[in-house]
């Protein structure tokens, strides 16, 4: 058994819950091969596609979007986020100007020129936005989209379990924390 918790077990079976799992990567693989396809179309990586649409949506938030709004929106280290930025700003896509309120940081917006890009993507991004969650009513979707933001912190949480489960990364590791008895903890 994968899994202990009764909410996730099917007649005492883990099966469709291991099958949820691959079924969510399988989802998981094709989002992302439809953003990496979207970027492309716009001669972008998908990470860069993604973070263009998200400056774009943000910018007009009250005190404006910089890095760590940005890495903190799209669940990515600003690090990763900082680098990908710099890319856009390069060719063209996004301004960097220095925040007036806080000069060690910067506000980011889009160019005329990624405003232009992205109006004409509409074009494919819709009927393909469209086609992948075609299957969901609004019902669905407002329940689809909760429960998503609800796994991204289940994930994370979960990251740091097996940090602390399995420090080094591995079973010898994994072994002298858990508990001896399954009951104990």
């Amino acid at each position: 058994m994968t899994v202990s918790r009764a909410e996730l077990l099917v007649d005492g079976s883990d099966r469709d819950f291991r099958q949820l799992v691959h079924d969510t990567l399988a989802f998981a693989a094709r989002i992302q091969e439809v953003r990496s396809r979207l970027g492309a179309l716009i001669g972008l990586s998908g990470a860069q596609y993604t973070i263009l649409v998200a400056v774009a949506h943000l910018q007009g938030r009250d005190g404006g979007v910089g890095v760590n709004l940005l890495a903190e929106h799209l669940h990515l280290s600003g690090a990763f986020v900082t680098i990908e930025v710099n890319k856009l700003v390069a060719a063209d896509l996004v301004i960097k100007e220095v925040n007036p309120e806080d000069r060690r940081r910067v506000l980011l917006t889009i160019t005329a020129k990624a405003n232009q890009l992205l109006d004409d993507l509409t074009a494919v991004q819709r009927p393909a936005n469209d086609a992948l969650f075609g299957c969901l009513s609004a019902s669905d979707f407002h329940a689809f989209r909760d429960v998503v933001a609800q796994l991204v912190l289940t994930g994370d949480r979960t990251l740091k379990l097996l940090d602390y489960l399995a420090p080094d990364g591995t079973l010898t590791g994994a072994a002298a924390r858990l508990p001896a008895d399954p009951d104990a903890a």
